[in-house]
């Protein structure tokens, strides 16, 4: 089982990332893609249409010409065992419970919880955003664990970050009514310089902070970029009841 060192749990306080290379092995992550190409075959639901977001790029309408593209399959602890024992992992559990000194680590079923699934052509760009925006809990310490099942590249839509943002306290007038960072707001202009390309190979993981600002380009490839989200957090991190982040129980890990 994966114990972090020192170094690596301060660069996740200091940058709000921390990249755990080749946590999966080629037969696993070569498996998790045959079995998400076939849920993307079937259309097997939940799921969310490209559509559904209006991003740049996306179509603007399901009867729009890709109108029908997926952009993630939803509730995928639900759909597969396979997909339980990935938001399971040894490695990620124990990981994460290092980072936030966690003796009872939880996964929440309502957030992430997912396959995003970057189709070429008619994928979207995602703009700078923490995934807090509307998530309602007690505090703001919860851990996502993004899972590569092929490599990410720049030209497939590898995941930005601005390292550190997780830290930030950023005024209202800085961001739109989507909670998305202003590009030209002055507050933005010198923090958004520092972004990062976060490019990871099929097998790698990458746990970044719920609270940190990230984004993500198109796919301008030929080929779908996979991968696996699911959010964590220590029990006293709590959902407010009546939300949505409470909708479903956390799974005690």
């Amino acid at each position: 089982m994966l114990s972090l060192q020192a170094n690596q749990i301060q660069q996740f306080k200091i940058d709000g990332y921390l990249v755990l290379p080749q946590l999966l092995l080629k037969n696993e992550h070569e498996e998790l893609v045959d079995l998400t190409l076939k849920q993307l075959k079937s259309s097997k639901k939940p799921y969310e249409l490209e559509a559904d977001v209006h991003y740049p790029g996306a179509p603007t309408s399901h009867n729009a010409p890709g109108g029908d593209t997926i952009r993630r399959l939803l509730s995928a602890y639900q759909r597969h065992t396979q997909y339980q024992q990935l938001a399971q992992h040894p490695n990620v559990v124990s990981g994460i419970s290092d980072i936030l000194q966690s003796t009872q680590l939880c996964l929440n079923l309502n957030h992430h919880n997912c396959v995003m699934t970057k189709q070429p052509k008619f994928s979207s760009e995602t703009w700078w955003h923490r995934d807090t925006r509307y998530w309602n809990f007690n505090n703001k310490y919860l851990i996502n664990a993004w899972f590569a099942l092929r490599d990410e590249l720049s030209a497939n839509g590898a995941m930005k970050i601005l390292p550190g943002s997780h830290r930030w306290e950023v005024p209202d007038a800085a961001l739109d009514e989507h909670q998305f960072l202003k590009k030209d707001h002055r507050y933005n202009l010198e923090r958004l310089s520092t972004e990062r390309t976060i490019e990871l190979q099929a097998g790698d993981v990458v746990l970044f902070s719920a609270h940190a600002f990230h984004a993500a380009g198109k796919n301008t490839t030929n080929k779908t970029k996979l991968s696996a989200v699911f959010t964590y957090h220590d029990k006293t991190t709590e959902a407010i009841a009546g939300s949505k982040s409470a909708a479903l129980a956390p799974i005690f890990l």
